[in-house]
């Protein structure tokens, strides 16, 4: 039986639903505005090196450039956090989120004299269809294996 889902410290409950072609179960994001799915789907990128820098294409986990293709998105999506963790503090390196080899950014997360950051607030729109890759420009210092998580859910 699928039930509502009550909001903390409101009492108040979040209807859910469930999609009857594909079976996600999906409930309004009134912090995002639109509909998505319960469930959280994790991207993650990363290089097994120290002294990262300059400009690279971080690897999926199956140890593929991100460069020649990211993680293949299988229906529509939206990015919703990201986290970046590292082995050493880093002076000033960009980690850039872009789809289907553009040299668009769709986000950068700068990491300022820091050894991680999480951004659980982010709204970003990808389809079926698309592929997510992770570029990385270290404009001061270096970066010791640097790991790269995306979030999304369904919408």
């Amino acid at each position: 039986m699928l039930r509502d889902i009550i909001r903390p410290n409101t009492g108040s409950s979040i209807p859910l639903t469930i999609n009857s072609v594909n079976g996600i179960v999906y409930f309004e994001d009134t912090t995002r505005s639109k509909v998505l799915s319960v469930a959280r789907e994790n991207l993650t990128f990363g290089v097994d090196h120290k002294n990262v820098s300059g400009k690279r294409w971080l690897k999926t986990t199956g140890n593929v450039v991100s460069s020649i293709t990211g993680y293949k998105i299988p229906r529509d999506a939206t990015i919703t956090a990201i986290t970046i963790e590292t082995q050493n503090i880093v002076i000033d390196g960009r980690f850039n989120i872009r789809t289907n080899g553009s040299n668009t950014n769709i986000h950068t997360t700068q990491l300022s004299s820091e050894i991680e950051k999480i951004e659980d607030n982010l709204n970003y729109n990808i389809n079926k269809g698309d592929y997510v890759q992770v570029f990385l420009w270290v404009v001061s210092g270096d970066v010791d294996y640097p790991v790269v998580t995306i979030e999304m859910a369904w919408r």
